[in-house]
């Protein structure tokens, strides 16, 4: 699902774009692709615990932390990406959506548009 394009904005930051480079161990697309899942995160993080990024303070301004989950996207079982699946603090996106970080540019990638479905898979600690 398409969001207010706020992903781009924060991925392109020095904070997040470091921490995003070291999870996924290249670097970031500067932008995400908001998935819209049946089951609200709340539950998802009881039955698949989330590492944790703090909010940082970077440069005398603080920015909001993260939930994150490695895991991978696909789409038809053509193609399947190595992502980092985000739930940030301050989300104003509601209880059901996630935010994929890859260093692909997803859309074009999985060829979906808004309404598509894909394959999310989280590894679970």
């Amino acid at each position: 699902m398409s969001g207010p394009g706020r992903g781009r904005y924060f991925i392109s930051l020095p904070i997040y774009y470091l921490l995003f480079t070291e999870i996924l161990n290249e670097e970031p697309y500067p932008g995400t692709l908001n998935i819209e899942v049946s089951t609200p995160v709340s539950y998802i993080e009881r039955y698949c615990r989330p590492q944790f990024i703090r909010n940082v303070l970077f440069e005398g301004r603080l920015y909001g932390g993260f939930r994150y989950w490695l895991g991978s996207i696909g789409r038809d079982g053509a193609v399947t990406v190595d992502v980092a699946i985000i739930r940030p603090n301050l989300s104003k996106h509601h209880e059901g959506v996630l935010e994929v970080v890859s260093s692909k540019y997803l859309r074009d990638l999985l060829r979906v548009r808004d309404g598509d479905y894909v394959q999310l898979e989280l590894k679970c600690l």
